[in-house]
């Protein structure tokens, strides 16, 4: 893949998630508490409040410096030209228009009449079909003069807004809207935590990120036609109410074991090493990279969450490192002094046994942590500490002291 084309791939992807996080914040802040939202339904989002169908263009930028915007800008003919389209089949009585952009409005343009509501636009509808003919002008002269064609984004726009009638068009720009310097996506969760204002200070960062995965999940059901493509604000209220209360009680819950690592990510040099003491398989090291990712992520997870649960994952890796005495001890208690292939064969039984047996032997750190990676991904933790190891003779091969 060339630079250009990965740079075009990291624009489209983040313009994307761009506009499901714009939507969360957006559905959160409305006051109606009917409120729905869609992202790529009809618009790049779709907000249904107060009686009234809100379609949105989403202009993200990932330029430090936006050029501003002004009414010659390709964002707004292209915007135009999705909107013109649309109003054949809408309810103009009960539908309005909202390009938001991370750039600025150049200050002398006269689109910043858009950042008020009911003011006029009469001037800015001249303006507009001005600049709108000198672009099919130009284009249209470009023709027979065998030159190639200018003003490829901007000519559709142009065409699809000098086809409507005054009153259509007046009708339109009066319902139209521009919310600019909106902030990149990497604002938007902070905007989010923010926004939590009346829950707990210490809370409103693990909201904010875990009310976004929960919508993610959403998001992605909608896509796949699992749920209603609409998310309404009463859901995401009770996912709140849940969530908070998630964190103020002592439960742990589970939330990495249906996750997955990039698919390019670092693991501990001690735990490739523990691995290769015991030339383990290669499916059985990718197991203990995954698990290890896994259960560091959600130890993290938890600790950050309350004292309370970290207490708990101390309490709990006492447990697994007395379990494991009792498999490490018979291995080294099996081996014959000396024998290299011994060594090695009983050392990789014992992770086998972390892998494979020991989350339904050791039991799990609560009942609602049912998944096994917890006490796969916990073993590999602790074999990078030293804590526990695989080989009968890992403390000394790998420099831990006794």
């Amino acid at each position: 893949m060339t630079s250009q084309s990965q740079h075009d791939a990291t624009a489209s992807a983040l313009g994307f998630r761009y506009q499901e996080r714009f939507a969360l914040l957006q559905l959160l802040e409305t006051n109606d508490d009917e409120a729905a939202v869609a992202v790529e339904a009809l618009d790049d989002v779709q907000l249904k409040a107060n009686g009234v169908d809100i379609l949105e263009q989403l202009k993200h930028s990932l330029v430090p410096n936006p050029k501003p915007l002004t009414i010659k800008s390709v964002n707004l003919w292209t915007t135009f030209r999705i909107w013109c389209e649309l109003l054949p089949n809408l309810n103009l009585e009960c539908t309005k228009f909202a390009l938001i952009a991370v750039a600025p409005i150049a200050s002398n343009s006269s689109l910043r009449c858009l950042e008020t509501e009911g003011s006029d636009r009469a001037s800015l509808s001249s303006e507009l079909q001005a600049e709108a003919k000198r672009v099919i002008e130009d284009v249209e002269t470009a023709e027979p003069e065998g030159r190639t064609k200018p003003h490829k984004k901007k000519a559709s726009g142009a065409a699809a807004f000098l086809a409507l009638s005054e009153s259509q068009r007046a009708s339109l720009l009066q319902r139209v809207s521009i919310q600019s310097e909106v902030g990149t996506i990497s604002s938007l969760e902070g905007k989010l935590a923010q926004r939590l204002d009346t829950y707990p200070k210490t809370q409103r960062a693990t909201l904010a990120a875990k009310l976004g995965e929960w919508w993610d999940r959403q998001m992605l059901l909608s896509f796949d036609g699992k749920r209603d493509r609409f998310i309404k604000r009463y859901e995401l209220l009770e996912q709140l109410s849940e969530i908070s209360a998630m964190l103020t009680s002592e439960a742990l819950l589970d939330s990495f074991s249906s996750k997955q690592p990039p698919p390019v990510f670092d693991t501990h040099e001690m735990l490739a090493k523990q691995c290769e003491l015991v030339e383990a398989k290669p499916a059985m090291v990718k197991l203990a990279r995954i698990s290890e990712w896994q259960a560091r992520n959600q130890r993290a997870a938890w600790s950050i969450e309350a004292p309370s649960k970290h207490s708990k994952i101390v309490e709990y890796d006492e447990r697994l490192v007395s379990e494991w005495t009792y498999r490490h001890e018979s291995a080294c208690e099996n081996t014959e002094a000396g024998n290299e292939t011994e060594l090695v064969i009983n050392g990789q039984s014992v992770l086998r046994w972390v892998l494979e047996e020991a989350a339904q032997e050791v039991g799990t750190i609560e009942s609602t942590v049912t998944s096994p990676f917890y006490v796969r991904g916990s073993y590999q933790v602790l074999s990078i500490e030293g804590r526990v190891g695989w080989h009968p003779d890992y403390r000394k091969r790998l420099g831990f002291s006794e």
